[in-house]
């Protein structure tokens, strides 16, 4: 077929070669134009990300250095009650944010992401346990605080008007005590120096335990101080343990007590040398210390 080109005269095969290029040259620049569109809505798009990230760059560059390392510095912290779904960067970095957390909860939030409950902001990844426990406290998310009733304003005219509600709490006496693996945030907020924070932070964390064993444990938390022991007690420990031989390993690392070295440790052993009857087996390992075999032992079962 493509011999019959040649039975065209001169002038015709120019032609069909000058539309030829012109038809090819049509088609890339539309290929360059849509490319460039898609760049630009693209850029645009992250326009203000970038803005927010030089924003942080420079922050980094001035007096604000030692609040945009890796590591909350709880020394140097400003810890302010926020909003995660609608606090801005530069908030954040000032607080002590770590700079590669901010970043990972814009892109969240960008992403469509939002904070429904405290716990969501522990899945930001770069946030470790201990600065989520540190900042938990501080978080301010939309609840339904406002309720409606009826007031009289005169004799014919009822309105409704929306009043805060406002929270009367009425501190327990000198030398109540609470059990504390029982006693829930209400109770709790009836306890002197406790508040909502500290309240949530204590139910969340007896959670992740699997119960308290010891009083003392409550020191684990920040912002417990010794002045709050005294009003708690222990009757009957039940904990919630872990089956040691049977565990996977995201179970393994989310005990307070534990971390993925730890549980790789576990499951290692397992596959290597069998089935552990003892925590005294995991003392071999430079990965648990002996406060560790301690403070573990009460949450693993053997079966």
């Amino acid at each position: 077929m493509w011999k019959d080109f040649f039975y065209y005269s001169k002038a015709e095969r120019y032609a069909i070669i000058v539309l030829l290029f012109f038809i090819v040259l049509n088609l890339t620049l539309c290929l360059i134009i849509t490319s460039s569109k898609q760049q630009t809505i693209s850029d645009e798009k992250l326009s203000d990300e970038e803005q927010i990230l030089h924003d942080m760059d420079s922050l980094s560059q001035r007096d604000y250095s030692n609040h945009t390392s890796n590591y909350l510095n709880e020394t140097s912290m400003c810890l302010i009650n926020f909003n995660p779904n609608t606090i801005d960067s530069l908030s954040l970095v000032r607080m002590g944010f770590p700079v590669r957390v901010v970043r990972n909860l814009l892109k969240y939030r960008r992403a469509g992401g939002s904070f429904k409950k405290v716990d969501d902001l522990a899945k930001i990844y770069g946030l470790t346990e201990k600065q989520f426990e540190t900042v938990a406290p501080f978080v301010q998310l939309p609840t339904e605080l406002r309720r409606e009733k009826p007031i009289v304003e005169d004799d014919s005219t009822m309105a409704i008007k929306p009043q805060r509600y406002i929270e009367h709490i009425v501190k327990f006496d000198e030398g109540t005590q609470v059990d504390l693996n029982m006693v829930d945030t209400s109770e709790l907020k009836r306890i002197p120096g406790i508040g909502s924070g500290i309240a949530r932070q204590i139910v969340q964390y007896r959670q992740r335990l699997g119960g308290f064993y010891e009083v003392n444990q409550l020191k684990d938390l920040p912002y417990v101080t010794d002045d709050m022991l005294p009003w708690f007690r222990l009757e009957e420990v039940h904990l919630e343990k872990i089956e040691i031989n049977k565990a996977g390993l995201e179970q393994l690392r989310n005990h307070p007590y534990m971390n993925f070295y730890k549980a790789k440790v576990i499951l290692e052993h397992r596959r290597k040398r069998g089935k552990i009857n003892d925590i005294s087996q995991l003392s071999l390992y430079e990965e648990f210390s002996d406060e560790d075999i301690k403070r573990l032992s009460p949450y693993f079962s053997f079966d």
